[in-house]
């Protein structure tokens, strides 16, 4: 018997027994891969989007030439035509972008590559038909590949360069944890696009950075977060955010008889006991805050970032006044049925919230707010600054010199004082910081 042909045939036996013991998934992702115009170093799948995607990357820079460029402003530049402009080396403000039709598996692949660091990172995108070889990948159940369907496949590729600007910011500047309050608003606003457009891992990414330092914390932000993780079904991510809520609010809970989160039920109840809020006042209040803090927030971000992008500015100027509309016909409603808001009836957010809505009212709703204000103050429910920022900007308002220099003017300069010698004396009963100068 010659042993090394029995030997070999066994080798050959065995190959062909491992290649069949590959998952779906590894028979998908190497036929992808085989397909890329460049090899990769490291390759991760997302969980969430319309097609199958990962994320890739490579230690180095790759020079192969993309069939397309896709600008800041979202325009789209395609390469190798007779009137193309001559390729340059990518840099980090462009996506390249090579699409490639495969007829023999069906499917059409998009890449989206960044620059970062001087090596390249990006996405991979595949429209993938149904075929018996990829049932779970088969996400499209028509030929992509065939040309009279290149219309809808163009389409299709479009809604994708409008994620690959989305995702443009993310990949633009590493993304690093706050070290700002408009660093935390900045992430928060980031993770939300990323979140409505269905790109959850990297929302996730981006909410994970804006919750890393306790500072810059909107406490609401955190129960809003994983409410949205919730809802895709990301429990783990929602856990987490509740749980880092608890150890950031001594007196949060959500109400024991309807939380979805039963890991959290014994830790609710205790505190419920504890501090007997009323639980829908409380809820309804901070989120007056939080579309307060939110709306304003994004609206002067957008001007501080985009100054030139007056339609987009105007725009949230216009949601931002709507929701200081909303908001203060809501606590006009609160007040009216419940009085001022107390410290232990909803906590110390739902409390300052009443305060906040006022801050950005009217002048004659500020006047009307005053005495419930001067009332709170003297029981214990909000602390003098509160009342102290209120009287000043009603001072302010109507022509007379403020009292604890809280105010500006609209040149940014400091509002006239009713006594310069002693406005620190008065900031400081009030629990304000001393003016250096003025």
């Amino acid at each position: 018997m010659n042993y090394r042909i029995l030997f070999l045939g066994l080798m050959i036996t065995l190959a062909g027994c491992q290649s069949n013991r590959m998952t779906e998934q590894q028979r998908f992702e190497s036929s992808v891969v085989k397909e890329l115009p460049f090899s990769v170093d490291s390759i991760s799948w997302l969980t969430a989007g319309g097609f199958p995607t990962f994320k890739f990357a490579n230690a180095e820079y790759t020079d192969i030439s993309p069939d397309a460029e896709i600008r800041p402003d979202g325009d789209y530049w395609v390469h190798n035509t007779f009137d193309a402009e001559p390729l340059q080396h990518q840099t980090e403000e462009n996506v390249w972008r090579n699409v490639i039709v495969s007829r023999k598996n069906q499917r059409v692949v998009c890449i989206d590559r960044y620059l970062r660091g001087g090596r390249t990172l990006g996405y991979c995108y595949v429209l993938q038909s149904e075929r018996k070889e990829y049932p779970t990948y088969g996400t499209l159940h028509w030929d992509v590949s065939d040309s009279r369907n290149i219309e809808m496949v163009g389409v299709m590729l479009d809604d994708l360069k409008a994620l690959a600007v989305k995702r443009h910011p993310q990949n633009s500047a590493e993304l690093s944890s706050p070290a700002s309050q408009d660093d935390y608003w900045s992430l928060i606003f980031h993770a939300d696009s990323l979140f409505d457009a269905h790109l959850y891992d990297e929302a996730r990414q981006a909410y994970d950075l804006a919750f890393s330092d306790d500072r810059y914390i909107l406490p609401s932000q955190l129960s809003w977060a994983a409410n949205k993780m919730t809802t895709i079904g990301d429990n783990q991510a929602a856990l987490a955010y509740l749980r880092h809520r608890i150890a950031l609010e001594k007196d949060f809970y959500e109400a024991p008889a309807t939380t979805s989160h039963i890991e959290l039920k014994d830790t609710f109840e205790a505190r419920s006991h504890r501090w007997n809020y009323d639980i829908a006042l409380k809820e309804t209040l901070e989120n007056i805050f939080e579309r307060d803090q939110y709306d304003r927030l994004l609206w002067s971000q957008a001007v501080k970032n985009h100054p030139g992008d007056t339609e987009r500015n105007e725009r949230l100027a216009r949601r931002a006044l709507m929701t200081d509309s909303l908001n203060l016909a809501l606590v006009d409603e609160i007040l009216s049925q419940y009085g001022f808001p107390r410290k232990e009836q909803v906590g110390d957010f739902g409390n300052q919230a009443a305060w906040l809505v006022f801050q950005h009212a009217d002048l004659e709703h500020q006047k009307r707010f005053l005495p419930q204000m001067e009332a709170a103050v003297s029981h214990g429910d909000i602390a003098p600054l509160y009342l102290a920022l209120l009287r000043d900007r009603i001072d302010v308002r109507e022509g007379r010199p403020q009292r604890y220099g809280t105010q500006t003017d609209n040149k940014g300069h400091l509002a006239p004082l009713l006594d310069a010698s002693r406005v620190n004396q008065w900031r400081q009963e009030v629990g304000l910081p001393l003016l250096e100068q003025y």
